[in-house]
């Protein structure tokens, strides 16, 4: 029997209950495997959004995916569920017992989309191996704005071509590894000046522009057979003035299926981020959002605001609300029925053939995460010829507050998920290595920059700079930028700032004589900068 003919058979025979449940992506908190159960026997969902909460290690990733995927199988609709992960380099679950490498911006500044593609492959074939089928990567957007607080270092670069070539890459290498990818934010998130996990931001482009910018990756990303391709929550005035791309007929189904061609599954980015919450009741929205061409609602991060809400009431009131509005005459069943079609028809034709290549064993994946390393370290600044150090002694201090490492690992499950800061990695490898160096705590440099004494160095001042994508929240970016323009106040060119984050924070040294720049803040990258010193 023909796939189509199938799915047509089965959603006749479903309860509006059953089909409404499908169109759902949802996360649970902690290890509550009896509720991911519940959610999926009594409340039909189509998959879930899988964290490092929810299992911390690769045994008990199989294991909850296995219970999840037989629990799915027992239903008379017995598609695949979507096990979907944020493995994306920068960001990434179980990072102590898979390959990362270093992220994203680093790869796009090796800029060689071969190495692009194999990363995405042992992404891809990790998650593949421990039952999670869906990469919510890569992360399509362009960094047109060096200030966006929430891509940066998970993007590929600063230009829309540039970027397309690694955002194809990661696509190929994402299937070659037996994974659905998803591209996203689409339209773009990269000219944002406010993170969508905070507010709701607004991007005042035509769509000329976009066309010529934001919108080159996601073509890109279709044209090599993206699966899935994920909305965001921000306002583009000039397409559609009345509402965010999530929730617009004009973006999702006038520009992204009709203008660009793409037939895959279109995925709300999670719902529960305030730029929705604070704007639309939760079953508006997502109504809203099925209504304009979405296929599937996320609801993700209900840890973000766990201690104020019930989370589950709130999935529970977001499901029951559309059948509700079905129920009521408020949303036609026909959309869910058509929506349901596409992702049932998708799940049964694709899922379950997913394809694999040989496997990179690793060996190879070590090799590929060295190419990538070595290739992103750029020395941007070297006017007085300071570097590389040739064995001289320096003096190595940290840039961040020691408070803000606290974040790095947050209770949502979500974003760098690795405790294993890039300082704390430099300072370990570096005390195997060398007894060149002296460090400097944060404490005492800044009571050296503070004093009015004429304190002289004797020897190079290596300041280390980070940054991570953190959801919701800041690095102290801003802090660490004022704290070198005091250094560089007071010790001139014996500054070298070495930088375990993009680039764009250059722009603010017009002094600094020495800066290189790793464009990653993962422990790959770091123990390479220790090498190098």
């Amino acid at each position: 029997m023909a796939t189509h003919t199938k799915v047509a058979q089965l959603i006749s025979t479903m309860t509006l209950a059953e089909k409404v449940g499908q169109l759902f992506v949802l996360a649970f908190a902690g290890q509550d495997i009896d509720y991911a159960k519940k959610l999926v026997k009594d409340y039909h969902v189509g998959g879930f959004y899988i964290t490092d909460d929810n299992a911390a290690t690769p045994m008990g990733a199989k294991k909850l995916a296995n219970e999840l995927q037989h629990q799915a199988q027992l239903r008379a609709c017995d598609a695949p569920l979507l096990l979907c992960v944020d493995q994306e380099g920068s960001w990434g679950i179980l990072a102590r017992h898979t390959d990362l490498g270093p992220g994203n911006l680093a790869l796009g500044k090796a800029d060689n989309d071969s190495l692009t593609e194999q990363m995405y492959q042992v992404y891809a074939q990790q998650m593949h191996s421990l039952g999670y089928n869906t990469l919510l990567s890569p992360c399509s957007d362009v960094n047109a704005n060096p200030n966006n607080p929430i891509i940066g270092l998970r993007a590929f670069g600063e230009k829309p071509v540039h970027v397309a070539k690694h955002v194809a890459a990661a696509v190929r290498g994402a299937i070659r590894g037996g994974n659905l990818a998803t591209a996203k934010h689409f339209p773009g998130h990269g000219d944002t000046h406010n993170d969508s996990h905070q507010c709701l931001p607004s991007v005042d482009k035509s769509l000329q522009e976009l066309k010529e910018s934001d919108l080159v990756p996601f073509q890109a990303a279709i044209d090599a057979g993206v699966s899935m391709i994920m909305t965001s929550h921000i306002m583009y005035p000039q397409l559609d003035d009345t509402y965010p791309a999530t929730l617009s007929t004009k973006i999702l189904t006038d520009l992204l299926q009709q203008q660009m061609g793409f037939n895959g599954l279109i995925i709300t980015d999670s719902m529960n981020m305030w730029a929705m919450r604070k704007n639309y009741q939760p079953a508006e929205a997502a109504v809203l959002a099925l209504k304009a061409g979405a296929h599937l609602v996320m609801l993700s991060e209900e840890h973000y605001e766990n201690s104020a809400t019930d989370y589950k009431a709130i999935q529970k009131l977001t499901i029951n609300g559309v059948i509700d509005r079905v129920k009521s005459g408020a949303l036609d069943e026909s959309v869910i029925d058509a929506r349901l079609s596409h992702v049932l028809n998708y799940k049964y034709s694709q899922m379950n053939t997913l394809p694999t290549s040989e496997q990179l064993d690793h060996n190879q994946i070590a090799e590929i995460i060295a190419d990538a390393v070595a290739g992103s370290v750029i020395t941007l600044r070297n006017k007085k010829g300071y570097w590389p150090l040739m064995e001289r002694e320096f003096t190595l201090t940290f840039a961040a507050d020691p408070r803000k490492y606290e974040s790095l690992v947050n209770s949502r499950g979500i974003g760098p998920n690795d405790p294993r800061s890039a300082k704390d990695t430099i300072l370990t490898e570096l005390s195997e290595r060398t007894n060149r160096f002296e460090l400097l705590s944060f404490e005492r440099l800044n009571t050296l920059l503070n004093s009015q004494e004429n304190h002289t160095l004797t020897k190079p001042l290596v300041i280390v700079t980070e940054d991570y994508p953190l959801p919701g929240e800041s690095f102290d970016v801003a802090d660490q930028q004022q704290l070198v323009k005091r250094a560089l106040e007071k010790y001139g060119d014996q500054v070298i700032v070495v930088a375990m984050r993009s680039d764009y924070e250059l722009e603010h040294y017009d002094a600094l004589a020495t800066y290189v720049c790793c464009y990653s803040s993962r422990v790959c990258a770091a123990k390479h900068l220790a090498s190098l010193l």
